[in-house]
């Protein structure tokens, strides 16, 4: 699949990212105006560098980081890391740490909308319709706002304390491609990751394109996509990566409901080489985020965790982890509040859900075999078989085919899966997940027989 899509970093094809909301993850004040002075937490990224390498991680996303008032998308100044966390220099000092350690950095990018601290509006506040900033934003003196400015103004989904910027104006265009090339050339970081690219016009994602890639042509551009048709805002002059919503939803809402004809159909709608919806799109998947429910906490048995890991990482695209999924943590998103699903990292494995341990050793061992079968990061993806509980597919490369089956019963089970029309007659499988790796499953009459398939686990089978 990705052999394909020439247009995104080569570096990517290869990505496991790991996501953290910095905020959450390092403790700080929910509300900048709580922290007077500045305290350099994100130093204590330092004391996790082992767990990225033993993890396997090669990407590591921050969520906002730039100076805001609350959760970080309420943005004060996009050139400044945020007091709660530390200083430039210090995040610069620990982007060239993670490059030491052959492990990438993409940050946020939340260029839809600014708090009402941001120095355009403060000016329009202060100087109304004789300000010099006035097309920064979209502003209606002929109303009032619940602020009681005196003008009313453009916001994110009602939200009044986003107030949306004006991204056809020239100066603000420049000024975001000028916070694109600070962060990409003096810090130093690897891409952006695009908070709701979908909002936000084509023309303005091509130019960011253009600007980004002059500064750092192997840069990484994630937009945040939830709906529509993708291909309007990735390709090769847009963005190179979007987030893999459906395909997310159908992971839990499959295994859930003991229907994996539905992940089936979504892999086919997706991925299929003629007419699938992504085949010429690199999706970026998750299992959890900063604004989903943790997945330990949607699933509905705790031995569903491995099959959902199974599938994330042996499927197209790019997988992500989100902190604190790689150990079991639980958290429940309300109406009122996301704090649950962005609570504090665990500072040591003594902290961890009393399953941590086994579930990181799972994802781990899925992570290494992700990194050396060339099938997984570079092929084409074909659904083969589907029931309640078991979901077969082939992944393909000009190097390598390999087989996945998933399991979600919770019995050992026998099944037969039909391989028919795959050129795969008379051929020989070995077992890749399970310790010792030589175990030899044969085709015979176009359908592959296994006995023992484990309860809630799978099997990664390698053409010989």
């Amino acid at each position: 699949m990705m052999e394909h899509n020439n247009y995104i970093p080569e570096w990517a094809k290869t990505a496991i990212v790991y996501h953290i909301y910095p905020l959450g993850f390092f403790g700080a004040p929910k509300y900048g105006k709580d922290e007077s002075g500045k305290v350099d937490r994100l130093l204590e990224i330092r004391n996790f560098y082992n767990h990225f390498k033993n993890l396997g991680v090669n990407v590591i996303q921050f969520g906002p980081l730039f100076e805001s008032v609350s959760h970080g998308y309420d943005t004060i100044d996009y050139m400044k890391i945020d007091h709660r966390l530390g200083t430039n220099d210090l995040f610069e000092q620990i982007t060239t740490e993670l490059h030491n350690m052959n492990i990438r950095v993409i940050i946020d990018g939340v260029f839809n909308h600014v708090s009402r601290e941001f120095s355009s509006f403060k000016d329009i506040q202060a100087y109304k319709e004789k300000s010099r900033q006035l097309n920064w934003h979209f502003v209606d003196f002929t109303r009032d706002n619940p602020y009681k400015d005196g003008f009313d103004y453009q916001n994110w989904e009602g939200y009044y304390e986003l107030v949306k910027l004006n991204l056809n104006e020239k100066d603000v265009r420049d000024y975001i491609f000028s916070v694109s090339n600070y962060w990409l050339k003096e810090i130093g970081i690897d891409g952006w990751r695009l908070d709701v690219a979908y909002l936000i016009s084509t023309n303005f994602w091509r130019e960011f394109r253009q600007a980004s890639k002059k500064t750092k042509p192997d840069c990484i551009l994630i937009g945040e996509m939830i709906h529509g048709p993708y291909d309007k805002w990735i390709g090769p002059e847009l963005l190179d990566v979007g987030t893999g919503y459906q395909v997310y939803k159908s992971i839990w809402s499959a295994i859930n409901s003991n229907n994996m004809y539905e992940l089936k159909a979504i892999l086919e709608r997706s991925f299929h080489q003629e007419w699938g919806l992504f085949k010429d799109i690199t999706l970026l998947n998750f299992l959890g985020n900063h604004d989903c429910m943790r997945i330990r906490s949607i699933l509905r048995d705790d031995r569903y965790l491995f099959p959902a890991f199974l599938f994330l990482l042996t499927t197209n695209g790019i997988p992500k982890i989100y902190y604190g999924d790689e150990i079991g943590l639980k958290g429940v998103k309300t109406e009122q509040s996301d704090e649950e699903i962005r609570r504090p990292m665990p500072r040591s494995s003594d902290e961890w859900p009393s399953m941590g341990k086994e579930i990181f050793r799972n994802i781990q061992k899925l992570i290494q075999i992700r990194h050396i079968n060339h099938a997984i990061t570079h092929g084409d993806l074909t659904p083969v078989y589907a029931d309640k509980n078991i979901l077969a597919f082939i992944r393909r490369s000009t190097k390598q085919t390999l087989l996945i089956i998933i399991n979600t019963n919770f019995e050992k089970t026998e099944k037969t899966i039909p391989l028919w029309n795959q050129n795969l007659d008379g051929k020989k499988f070995i077992e890749l997940l399970e310790q010792g790796g030589d175990k030899a499953y044969f085709v015979r009459n176009n359908q592959l027989h296994i006995s023992d398939l484990y309860p809630c686990w799978g099997r990664i089978l390698q053409l010989e």
